[in-house]
């Protein structure tokens, strides 16, 4: 049968039923060693006056490297002083530290550097986190096996807000997204050459506080369009309503607006409602809340299907095209005199005699 007894020593160590330990307490029930905090001295040291870790301070429960607490939170030699402490209150569990040269034993002012929250928000550089991932006045980096920033997302100045870079397996800057450019108040995408400092591409928000964004660039190739289209406000032609593939002409009623055509040779001929049969426009232009704006995209230059007729004479590939009678609608420009300002383009398809249908047209007005 196992003796139960206390074993009390001079040093205030306890031993109870000769399995557990108690320092400062004659009851250590609590733990196989218990100690017991009192007054403002830490509830455990382990090293020296020059460099130790700390344990249990009064308070919420700490963790101290190369500081304990003794009338404040002090440090054990030169260095870096810091403490894990958690707020049984709030849930939070905190970091912070902190370089103090030649003044040992003195408490340092410690700044807080890491916490996480009971809703598992973690903060660096600040002490509540509002985000799942909250980073005040740092920068992030991912970098891959060689060392190098893949992504680095950085703290800037409030000029600029916030920069994300991407960089190459050669750790050389080739995009940029920043929230502002130092003059203009909007967001910019930026693309740069093999030098990383020059840029082939930028997508500015805000060009130079103009108001108003741009992209700037030396190549452009458009991929889901075949035409260069204007935005204008087309009227009808009497009954016929305006729709993709008719000719459209200038509303000499309407300043900046257009009809759709109904005269032959029409010299106030501007172009065809795009997007027949399937062709798109592949650039489109307009000025919103101006007389150049409108609803209809009119194409004026490129390849586009347009209504026609070839009534009284076939369209062959290569014939230039006028304005018809039948309203919206392009025939061949069988006289030259009459079709002088007055052609749309070259045909590029045929249509045979006595039909009408679609002609793609290769635009040109002249």
């Amino acid at each position: 049968m196992k003796k139960l007894f206390t074993l009390v020593l001079l040093s205030g160590t306890y031993l109870l039923q000769a399995q557990n330990v108690g320092v400062a307490t004659a009851y250590p029930n609590n733990g196989k060693i218990v100690i017991k905090n009192t007054g403002s001295l830490s509830g455990l040291v382990v090293g020296d006056s020059t460099s130790g870790i700390s344990f249990n301070e009064p308070g919420f429960a700490t963790i101290g490297f190369n500081n304990y607490y003794r009338i404040g939170r002090k440090q054990m030699a030169d260095g870096f002083a810091s403490y894990f402490y958690f707020n049984s209150v709030n849930g939070t569990l905190y970091y912070n530290n902190t370089a103090v040269t030649g003044t040992q034993g003195t408490a340092p002012s410690l700044t807080n550097r890491f916490s996480i929250n009971k809703d598992g928000e973690v903060g660096v550089g600040i002490l509540e986190a509002l985000a799942g991932l909250h980073v005040r006045g740092k920068s992030v980096l991912i970098d891959n096996t060689s060392g190098f920033g893949d992504v680095t997302l950085t703290a800037t100045t409030s000029t600029i807000g916030g920069l994300i870079e991407l960089r190459n397996n050669t750790n050389i800057r080739t995009v940029a997204m920043r929230a502002g450019d130092g003059s203009g108040v909007s967001g910019e995408l930026i693309f740069y050459d093999n030098t990383g400092s020059v840029s082939s591409l930028e997508l500015d928000g805000d060009y130079s506080a103009t108001g108003r964004s741009r992209i700037i660039v030396d190549e452009l190739q458009i991929k889901g369009g075949a035409d260069f289209a204007e935005y204008f406000d087309v009227a009808a032609s009497g009954e016929t309503t305006p729709l993709a593939g008719m000719l459209v002409c200038i509303d000499p009623n309407n300043s900046g607006k257009l009809v759709v055509s109904h005269t032959p040779y029409d010299k106030k001929i501007a172009g065809v409602i795009s997007g027949a049969n399937g062709v798109k426009p592949g650039m489109m232009m307009g000025h919103k809340g101006t007389v150049a704006d409108g609803e209809q995209p009119v194409a004026i230059t490129g390849r586009v299907y347009v209504m026609a007729e070839a009534l009284h004479n076939a369209i062959e590939p290569g014939d230039l095209l006028t304005t018809s009678a039948i309203a919206g609608h392009a025939m061949k420009a069988a006289s030259y005199k009459k079709a002088q300002g007055a052609v749309v383009g070259k045909a590029m398809s045929k249509l045979p005699a006595g039909t009408k249908g679609m002609v793609l047209v290769l635009l040109g007005i002249q």
